[in-house]
């Protein structure tokens, strides 16, 4: 090989080294997305468009039935399922075991602001907490191992309500935040920080804070369930 062959040889190697360090490395969104599986939302499925959930860039759809189980042995037993379908297509679902008679409602969220992506259903009673990690609806449990449950209506005296904030400086920024509004001749709202990693939710700091009255928007917020701007009233979806 000639020293002209070789020159130009060494500058093509040059090129292409130089073009494979600066292609970006980042996700690719228009090209991401789950893949298609999972049977669609039942026809009469309650549905709300919302954030994008599997980082294809796109909104998702998050839904919730009802079906009726049609096998002898159910004796017509009805099954709640909660479930999201992606832009890609793709279905997951979960059935919500609950004896409460109150409809089911999801919301939606990002407690911690990092991109794990959760939703809170709730029974009028209770909360059950999810995640949507790959591609799937999987449950929040406990260090014990048990789902995670919110306290809706103080009936374990556990809490009132949901919400995400800063607790303090042991773990700063937003967390999910299970909320406990009391009368005692004084009102107050109890706080409870929960750390989310992944699938496993752990119970934090908390701290109490006072309200003058039951109209008191720290009150008010405390039997409720919302994150941020996100309320299950207004931006959640309702069992029909």
């Amino acid at each position: 090989m000639t020293g002209t062959l070789k020159r130009r040889a060494l500058l093509l190697v040059l090129l292409l080294v130089a073009a494979w360090f600066t292609v970006p490395a980042a996700r690719s969104f228009a090209a991401g997305g789950c893949t298609p599986t999972g049977a669609p939302p039942p026809a009469d499925a309650a549905q709300r468009k919302v954030r994008d959930l599997d980082w294809d860039g796109r909104p998702d759809t998050l839904w919730v039935a009802q079906s009726r189980d049609g096998s002898p042995s159910s004796q017509g037993h009805i099954d709640r399922v909660v479930g999201v379908t992606t832009a890609s297509g793709d279905n997951a679902q979960v059935e919500v075991a609950s004896a409460s008679p109150i409809p089911l409602a999801a919301l939606a969220i990002d407690a911690q602001q990092d991109g794990q992506h959760q939703i809170i259903v709730s029974d009028g009673r209770s909360a059950q907490l999810y995640v949507f990690a790959d591609c799937k609806l999987q449950t929040v449990a406990d260090n014990q191992g048990a789902p995670f449950l919110f306290d809706l209506q103080n009936l374990r005296d556990h809490g009132t309500g949901v919400g995400c904030g800063d607790v303090g400086p042991s773990s700063p920024g937003r967390h999910l935040v299970g909320l406990q509004a009391l009368n005692e001749g004084l009102w107050t709202v109890r706080r409870t920080e929960i750390d989310l990693n992944g699938t496993l939710a752990t119970i934090g700091p908390s701290d109490t804070v006072t309200a003058a009255s039951a109209q008191d928007p720290a009150v008010i917020s405390a039997q409720t369930i919302s994150c941020g701007d996100l309320t299950l009233a207004k931006d959640g979806v309702q069992q029909p």
